[in-house]
């Protein structure tokens, strides 16, 4: 009835790249060949003409008959379908071996051994050992929780001050019983606490090295390596023969989350207090248009000090010295990192965007925020010390 077949019954591809549902570039004509069959030298015939329409019921079940007198013993292919499977990559990288073997042709069930078993499969499974979750002392734990109250207190009396506010009103403010100057204890109290209570926590992990020095090296040059007194782990010079140990590495212990919880959150909120607070006082210290600033009740191993520039300066550098030694404790880069034995309780990546994620300003890996407070908290020392010594505190 059509002498022609209709353009949707003629197929582009070849037989073989249809079969195994491949893009064929094969080009137009009886006699061409596609890129695939000519390059495994394997006879290229076009694709049959499709029926346009529902099939008649006699050819379903003709089509279904091979299918169910295969049984489940699988589609049987012809050798030159499996090299044509094999060689389905034009630019086959040197050195690997693409021989995929009998069994990958066959179903899961048919294979002659487990699918978990297949070494392709058992390298992307996770190792077993699995890594130590450490749990620290109660002690610990719950100075913890104290700092992250006291904290969270202090920050939250702060950041209620007006954006404007002068040094004085800060500290004759009176609101929840705290004033200005017992707001700066308290944050300094809590930050050297903190930094005690991450340096112990640090130890009790293990992942602390020490620094040896080489009987004939330089001076300057350091050999890091495991402190096993910390750690847990035997010396080389202990017993027990190099064979029975393990050469696979373990990954390295970490803490229970809610203790990395409350390191994280203690952190980020010193540092958001420390940058309310120096910036007040750096905004009090340049404005001409304030009142020299006063002298506080602070007092220095028992002696008091006079002058408020010694004050304000000292503040600064107990903030800097403190805070730089928590940002390397943690892990946050610093340029002690490469010399230092601590290896940072938050060097994981998912610590690390907790941190991000609540500090913000992220450059790189890590948050910029700690390090632009320490570079504020030396520029208003430097202030301090331009005032004292031209005379303007005066």
């Amino acid at each position: 009835m059509h002498s022609s077949p209709h353009p949707n019954q003629v197929r582009s591809a070849c037989e073989r790249c249809r079969r195994q549902k491949l893009r064929c570039s094969r080009p137009v004509g009886a006699s061409a060949s596609c890129a695939r069959c000519t390059r495994l030298g394997l006879a290229c015939q076009p694709g049959l003409q499709r029926r346009v329409g529902r099939p008649p019921r006699k050819d379903l079940v003709l089509r279904k008959s091979p299918e169910a007198a295969m049984g489940t013993n699988g589609p049987c292919r012809s050798p030159e379908d499996t090299l044509f499977l094999q060689g389905l990559l034009d630019d086959p990288i040197p050195g690997v071996d693409w021989d995929l073997g009998a069994f990958c042709f066959d179903a899961p069930q048919t294979l002659p051994f487990p699918m978990d078993a297949w070494p392709a499969v058992r390298e992307l499974d996770p190792s077993d050992v699995e890594q130590q979750i450490v749990r620290p002392g109660n002690v610990h734990f719950q100075t913890l929780s104290r700092l992250n109250v006291e904290t969270h207190k202090s920050l939250e009396y702060l950041s209620r001050m007006e954006t404007k506010m002068r040094w004085k009103s800060f500290i004759c403010n009176e609101n929840n019983m705290i004033n200005g100057y017992k707001n700066l204890q308290m944050v300094m109290r809590s930050t050297q606490e903190f930094l005690a209570v991450v340096k112990a926590l640090h130890r009790q992990l293990g992942t602390r090295v020490v620094c040896r020095k080489e009987h004939h090296s330089p001076l300057d040059s350091m050999t890091l390596v495991l402190d096993p007194s910390l750690s847990g782990i035997e010396s080389s010079s202990s017993t027990g023969s190099p064979s029975s140990r393990t050469t696979s590495p373990s990954p390295p212990p970490v803490f229970d989350s809610p203790t990395i919880f409350l390191v994280i959150s203690c952190y980020t909120q010193i540092v958001k207090h420390l940058e309310l607070a120096i910036k007040l006082i750096y905004d009090s210290a340049t404005d001409a248009t304030q009142d020299v600033l006063s002298p506080g009740p602070i007092e220095l191993a028992g002696v008091a000090l006079i002058e408020a520039s010694t004050q304000f300066i000292l503040f600064c550098e107990v903030v800097y010295h403190v805070l730089g030694q928590i940002n390397l404790v943690l892990g946050l880069p610093s340029s002690w990192s490469g010399r230092s034995a601590w290896t940072g309780l938050l060097a994981c990546q998912r610590y690390r965007d907790m941190v991000n994620v609540e500090l913000g300003s992220v450059q790189g890996l890590w948050t910029v925020r700690p390090s632009r407070l320490l570079d504020m908290t030396r520029a208003t020392k430097e202030v301090f010390v331009e005032l004292s010594m031209t005379g303007f505190d005066a």
